[in-house]
């Protein structure tokens, strides 16, 4: 008898997607985020980072940093979790910025980041924004890029470890509904 197909074989099998649901995170969540932010820097970030980068960036996230992230400072986070394998990506946002985006190199490249990203825009756009801003780390960069952003300045970001490393202040600029842009281009 045959065992299941692995996660990396089934990538693209229209029968097995969507394996998650989206929600709301909650405070309780704060393990499994952590888990997916570790993994997605120390797995993910190997292509552009040195280890010792990698490491620094990892360090110093605790598992209550994200319960107080949404309690104390209002960021929303929206979660995508899989029936088996629990949180597998996240998004967090405030005001008109999204703060993280992660997913876990198992689930990667299969469109959960692309479409936390989109729900993202949308309730930023609701709360009456007209623009986007990501810090983003060069990981990231080519995605961002690929969905619209651009980027407004380099820079270099400290990491909760100390270290510094290269990233990138980026921005979209949300384009207004039909109805909304003819009544701005009739007033200007």
């Amino acid at each position: 008898m045959q065992g299941f197909p692995s996660l990396a074989a089934m990538r693209g099998a229209k029968r097995f997607f969507p394996g998650y649901r989206l929600r709301r995170g909650t405070p309780n969540d704060g393990d499994a985020l952590l888990r997916v932010h570790q993994r997605a820097i120390l797995t993910l970030g190997r292509r552009i980072y040195s280890d010792a980068q990698l490491e620094s960036w990892a360090s110093g996230n605790t598992a209550e940093r994200y319960g107080a992230a949404m309690i104390e400072e209002e960021e929303i986070f929206e979660v995508a979790v899989n029936r088996k394998a629990g949180v597998v990506a996240f998004c967090s946002r405030k005001d008109h910025e999204v703060r993280g985006l992660y997913v876990d190199p198992d689930w990667a490249r299969l469109g959960i980041g692309r479409l936390l990203l989109q729900r993202a825009e949308a309730a930023i756009k609701a709360m009456g924004h007209h623009r986007v801003s990501i810090g983003a780390s060069l990981v990231g960069l080519p995605f961002y890029e690929s969905q619209g952003y651009r980027v407004l300045r380099h820079r270099h970001w400290k990491t909760g470890g100390g270290l510094f490393i290269p990233a990138a202040e980026m921005e979209k600029q949300l384009r207004q509904s039909g109805r909304r842009a003819a009544q701005h281009s009739a007033a200007g």
